[in-house]
């Protein structure tokens, strides 16, 4: 079996087809959508719009059906055998990547082209990145002499993983072999291929073998000028092996005439530098020529051929001084880089750190495009991964809006489906830009993705009430209580709904009922007394004194532990003491309280002959003590037995039922 470490590295392999030659035109719209992710997200600072025209270049300029269409329930019928069995596997769980790796193993060995293309084209719509089975995939189109649906394959590869050097080296191959040689527009076409190449993935550190095969195919050819123009590019780019690209540079110039590997500009420029340099203007007529005139002096043309050469090499060798620097810098990080290629498998600790570091250098050092490029290759390698897609959406916010909208695109809805952290940052940045539809859908998408999640939920409620939807958000809220799995949860969303009616609406009467009902249904849940109480509190205390009793009452007589009963008995006594209207209330409540207090002797003494379980009574304390803090109000400070009650409850995203009420001591 198979799997994406061991299809990452596998070499170059070519089979035998029979090519149709294409028309000059087609041949340039085609490389044209080799303007790729990479490229598109750095023009994009120029040009918002430029990867939706990328788009839809591409999907004009193609004329091979698209793959999924070709798909009939009659073909389907025909299918292997086995295919529904590794089928269902992946439609159960498409993050299964074993239960891939099996399915594609399997479409393979039957050699079913229709069922290759379904499966093939729905592992790619969860795993792009696996640039190994792309070129299996063109292979087997290949095989059965589909040219076009190959080409088509290896370039819907590149626009999802433009920076694989592999897979650019794989298709300018399959250019070379299934290109007519005798057409004039072939070399054209695959010239046109390296440079796309190149401007796609020639700034990766890695990138050497995709360089070294441009000049080699350019020497093949005759074109010392292109092969020197080449070396000028790839001699300023950090890569792994810059010395070795110097090296053979040097062996070019040496081994070659100015004149041949030059252009002619280039070749004046030199021959005028160097003659002011010597003290000669020209006006020796023939003997030192200006321009492109030969010198007959034998002599005088080896010493001409020798400075130019030195100075040539001069002027690289300051480029290349510098070219090493920069790969210094950089090589530590680099080399400490273990898996450049995406795999499903966690990444050690050290790699995610070794990453961040190298992404804040290249951020803090680096031009706009070396840190898009360097960005592109951590998300391949920690794809799943949602730190590094919100630190590079973030790492655009100051250079392309549209770039951050990609970014978040790409992340949600291919590599990271299920993580909510990235949604909810995409959701606000559309928020952000003013599209507030956009938002509601990308939450509302997301939710239906994963049912029950309360972030999501609260969210789109937070999302409503900021732009003046009060009505769907009170909406969102009742349909989460009424849906809710478990009791815990209705009286989550219960308390969230009922300070939304309370606190946004100013309603409330509504908002005592939702809390009212909620205690009907979850008697022992101390959070649903407190936000009565705070609620019922933040009125006017004299004429809302029957509410607030009211909620005392509920809570001293109701199911909670005889810690919590008393906290809230004694709670109502200082009310009464400081805002009662009725003394006889007070009396009231005050006896009430001490046979509370009895009552707690009698289960204390109970607990110390064993009769009752040390962990309840540990559990008990424990949660009287957080009501005790929770229960006071800042406005009743009198003495120091006095609570200051200020009950807030609030999420907390890092632990979704973490409620975190804030109430402190005085």
């Amino acid at each position: 079996m198979e799997n994406a470490e061991s299809t990452e590295e596998e070499q170059p392999t070519v089979g035998n087809a029979s090519a149709e030659p294409e028309a000059e035109s087609a041949a340039e719209e085609q490389h044209m959508d080799f303007s790729t992710e990479i490229m598109s997200v750095t023009e994009m600072e120029q040009s918002p719009d430029s990867s939706p025209d990328l788009n839809e270049d591409n999907t004009q300029e193609s004329e091979i059906p698209n793959i999924e269409s070709l798909q009939t329930t009659d073909i389907e019928a025909d299918f292997p055998p086995d295919f529904d069995k590794f089928w269902k596997v992946v439609e159960d769980n498409p993050q299964d990547f074993t239960g891939w790796v099996y399915l594609l193993q399997y479409v393979e060995q039957e050699n079913h082209l229709p069922a290759a293309r379904k499966a093939f084209d729905r592992f790619f719509s969860h795993y792009p990145y696996c640039y190994g089975y792309w070129k299996k995939y063109a292979d087997l189109e290949k095989r059965h002499d589909n040219v076009k649906q190959s080409d088509e394959v290896y370039r819907r590869g590149l626009q999802a993983i433009p920076l694989s050097v592999d897979l650019w080296i794989h298709y300018i191959n399959f250019l070379k072999e299934t290109l007519d040689p005798a057409d004039p527009e072939t070399n054209s076409t695959i010239r046109g291929a390296y440079e796309h190449a190149v401007l796609a993935a020639g700034t990766d550190f890695r990138s050497d073998r995709l360089w070294e095969m441009y000049i080699n195919w350019e020497n093949d050819q005759g074109n010392l000028r292109e092969v020197t123009s080449i070396y000028d590019r790839i001699l300023g780019i950090p890569t792994q092996l810059y010395s070795h690209h110097f090296q053979r540079f040097k062996e070019h110039i040496q081994n070659n005439l100015p004149r041949d590997f030059l252009t002619t500009e280039q070749f004046v420029q030199l021959r005028r530098e160097l003659a002011a340099a010597s003290g000669h203007s020209g006006e020796d007529g023939d003997e030192l020529p200006c321009g492109t005139e030969d010198i007959t002096d034998p002599a005088k043309l080896i010493t001409e051929i020798e400075n130019m050469r030195h100075r040539i090499i001069e002027i690289h060798q300051e480029i290349f001084n510098h070219n090493e620097h920069e790969v210094s810098k950089r090589w530590t990080f680099e080399e400490a880089i273990k898996r450049p290629y995406f795999h499903v498998k966690p990444l050690e600790k050290i790699q995610l750190k070794n990453w961040k570091e190298y992404l804040e250098f290249e951020i803090e050092n680096g031009t706009h495009e070396r840190v898009v490029v360097l960005f592109e290759r951590c998300v391949i390698s920690c794809a799943l991964y949602e730190d590094f897609w919100i630190k590079y959406a973030k790492y655009m916010e100051n250079h392309s809006i549209e770039g951050v909208r990609h970014v978040y695109s790409r992340a949600c809805t291919i590599h990271l489906p299920k993580k909510p952290m990235v949604h909810m940052l995409w959701a606000a940045f559309e928020e952000q830009q003013g599209n507030i539809d956009e938002a509601r859908r990308i939450l509302k998408t997301f939710e239906e993705c994963i049912l029950g999640l309360a972030m999501i939920r609260l969210r789109r409620v937070s999302l409503e009430r900021r732009h003046g939807n009060m009505e769907e958000a009170e909406q969102l809220l009742e349909d989460a209580v009424r849906n809710a799995k478990s009791i815990s949860e209705a009286s989550f969303y219960a308390i969230k709904l009922a300070r939304h009616l309370f606190k946004v609406q100013k309603n409330l009467p509504k908002a005592r009922k939702v809390l009212s009902e909620a205690i009907e249904l979850d008697k022992e849940n101390t959070k649903l007394y407190l936000n009565l109480l705070e609620m019922e509190y933040s009125g006017d205390l004299k004429q809302n004194e029957e509410n607030i009793l009211s909620c005392f009452d509920k809570a001293i007589h109701g199911a909670l532990s005889i810690k919590m009963r008393i906290t809230f008995s004694q709670r109502k006594v200082e009310f009464l003491e400081d805002f009662g209207s009725d003394v006889n209330k007070l009396l009231d409540a005050y006896d009430e309280h001490q046979a509370l207090l009895k009552e707690q002797e009698t289960l204390k003494r109970r607990a110390e002959n064993g009769s009752e379980e040390p962990d309840e009574k540990k559990l008990l304390t424990e949660e009287a003590g957080l009501a005790s803090a929770q229960l006071m109000d800042g406005d009743m400070q009198v003495n120091q037995a006095a609570y200051n009650y200020n009950a807030w409850y609030q999420y907390n995203y890092q632990n979704a039922w973490n409620y975190g009420q804030y109430y402190h001591t005085t």
